[in-house]
């Protein structure tokens, strides 16, 4: 999904990467696979354009693209 958004022009990212992961706390001995919840957040949550002055034909293009892309 994230890539087919992208695809369509549509600014989808990952924000919510685990603290765990992230250099300093590997230094400090944490591992990938301590946190399982935080790791399948980080695996399965993207974060749609959310700012002042997305236009409601912007909110609109995404919402059809989310419905064609959803079962």
């Amino acid at each position: 999904m994230f890539e087919a958004l992208r695809a369509a022009g549509i600014g989808v990212n990952l924000h919510y990467i685990p603290v765990h992961t992230q250099p300093y706390y590997q230094q400090l001995g944490f591992r990938w696979g301590e946190f399982p919840a935080a790791e399948a957040y980080y695996r399965e949550a993207i974060s749609l354009p959310l700012y002042y002055g997305l236009t409601v034909e912007q909110q609109d293009y995404i919402i059809q693209v989310l419905r064609t892309l959803i079962p």
